[in-house]
């Protein structure tokens, strides 16, 4: 795979993860670390106090899509190098973009966490100041279909493209709640958000399609921009002479930490346990919204593009070599028509309104698990559902987790909707010295990998078959567990004298 068209492709579907940043579902099976909350505000840590501080505490990072990995693209086959659009393997492509192509990514910064466990020992109180990222792009998986009929037939097709958008929105998120154990069955937890919104910029089409013919492209597109950034004079139009004014940030640092946006979110929990092994935990979190002070710019675009474009006669090569030209020549078609749409058409005017409300992030969190040996080896599923920019995605993890001492707990987990049977999770909770935990865990370590090899020579390494990728870590300061000690035990004995028991300490 020596071809700089797979390097872009690497780039595009997996690279771009790496560098990027969901909650990551092994956390689940993980009963020691302290930020277990974050799921579920029912979750109470095993250490009576806990408290971590930037820059040593708790960060995660993901991103990933909801159908492609790269060798869904680009691989191999009777000895030869062929691609999705390759006569005769379209279906398989097919397949995977029945629905919408929609690229995710998180990330979230704990600066400031404390938690501590009231004197009764049945509640937990917890308070937190995380930085969050968050973004999402969709394109319709109409394109394919249109490009899977070949544009070396006559006539032409209609491209539906109403489902691109654009979402992304920096937050500084500071958190107060509560879990309270009501009785050996039951405990229930909740905590509220307070948002501000440092950055904000979302897309969305109301009229958008894409007319392909064998020599003719003609694209409409209808829509509304809404920024909220830290951006000197925002102009009254956008066009081609003046796009470059949306990256002069001002960096002072007043204008950075003025809030961009205002809102609330709410996290609500229980946990059921109908015997003491095992656990039913249900969890909404991040149900809320901002309110963003952003300027709105009313997109229109009406072009036509007339020239060399996409046919399949172009990849349908008996050499990798003449397949390769053919890739390289769509890529310059595509980047050609993509630039002369934004220069001509993409003009954006900004209108009266000013300002306005999306939605929070909102996940669904179901956990079932099961806990014997003494709470040594526990087994369960977990489910995470996230409703984000009008869309639904779904992770369901099957988990085992090891608790031989106290102090050590050792998860193993396997995602079924994107772990395509090529990955695995792990995790690790460990308390190896009074007062710190240090956690790492992930719902994705590839199995196969590539070496993608550009036409400088440079080689890099790419998880081959892998959608997405996330990792979190974090080293947290704890007190009161004694986790490398031995737990004090205690024995009843008889009272020789008046035959009642007492209890002496060992």
């Amino acid at each position: 795979m020596k071809k700089l068209s797979i390097a872009i492709l690497a780039i595009l579907m997996v690279g771009t993860t790496m560098l990027s940043a969901q909650e990551v579902n092994t956390m689940y099976f993980l009963e020691n670390t302290p930020m277990r909350h974050k799921i579920n505000p029912a979750f109470q840590p095993v250490s009576r106090v806990y408290v971590g501080i930037l820059p040593l505490h708790y960060m995660t990072l993901s991103a990933g899509n909801n159908a492609l990995a790269l060798n869904d693209l680009i691989y191999s086959k009777n000895n030869k190098l062929i691609t999705g659009l390759y006569p005769g393997e379209t279906d398989k492509l097919a397949n995977r973009l029945k629905n919408d192509l929609r690229f995710t990514m998180n990330s979230e910064l704990a600066i400031l966490n404390f938690g501590a466990r009231t004197k009764d020992s049945l509640g937990y109180f917890h308070v937190g100041l995380n930085a969050r990222m968050e973004g999402t792009m969709a394109f319709p998986g109409d394109i394919y279909e249109a490009l899977n009929s070949g544009l070396d037939n006559a006539g032409g097709r209609r491209v539906n493209l109403q489902a691109l958008s654009l979402n992304m929105q920096l937050l500084a998120e500071l958190s107060g709640g509560y879990s309270r154990k009501i009785n050996d069955h039951w405990t229930v937890g909740g905590k509220l958000k307070f948002l501000y919104g440092l950055g904000f910029m979302d897309l969305r089409t109301n009229t958008a399609y894409l007319d392909m013919h064998p020599d003719e492209l003609h694209a409409i597109i209808n829509g509304d921009v809404n920024i909220a950034a830290p951006i000197k004079n925002l102009p009254e139009r956008i066009d081609k002479d003046n796009i470059n004014s949306l990256t002069n940030f001002d960096t002072q640092v007043g204008s950075i930490l003025k809030p961009k946006g205002l809102g609330g979110a709410l996290d609500l929990g229980f946990t059921y346990k109908p015997v003491e092994q095992f656990q039913l935990a249900v969890s909404v979190t991040d149900l809320g919204f901002v309110y963003w002070n952003s300027t709105t710019y009313s997109i229109k675009g009406d072009t036509t593009y007339t020239g060399p474009v996409m046919h399949y006669s172009e990849i349908n090569s008996n050499t990798a070599n003449e397949q390769n030209t053919g890739i390289n020549a769509i890529i310059d078609t595509i980047t050609t028509y993509a630039t002369a749409f934004i220069e001509q058409s993409m003009v954006g005017h900004r209108t009266g309104t000013s300002g306005v409300a999306r939605m929070t992030n909102t996940r669904l969190h179901i956990g079932v698990d099961g806990n014997f040996c003494d709470n040594k080896i526990g087994v369960g599923v977990y489910s995470q559902t996230q409703f984000r920019n009008r869309r639904v995605y779904e992770e369901l993890t099957l988990g085992l987790s090891l608790r031989p001492v106290n102090w050590f707990n050792f998860a193993l987990s396997y995602s079924f909707l994107n772990g395509r049977w090529n990955s695995i999770g792990a995790g690790l909770s460990i308390m190896p010295y009074d007062g710190l935990n240090l956690t790492v865990m992930t719902d994705y370590i590839p199995f196969t990998y590539a070496d993608v090899i550009d036409n400088n020579g440079k080689s890099v390494t790419v998880p081959y078959k892998m959608k997405g990728l996330n990792v979190a870590l974090g080293l947290t300061i704890v007190a009161g567990t004694n986790p490398s000690k031995p737990k004090k035990q205690q024995l009843v004995v008889p009272d020789r004298v008046n035959d009642v028991p007492t209890n002496t300490d060992l």
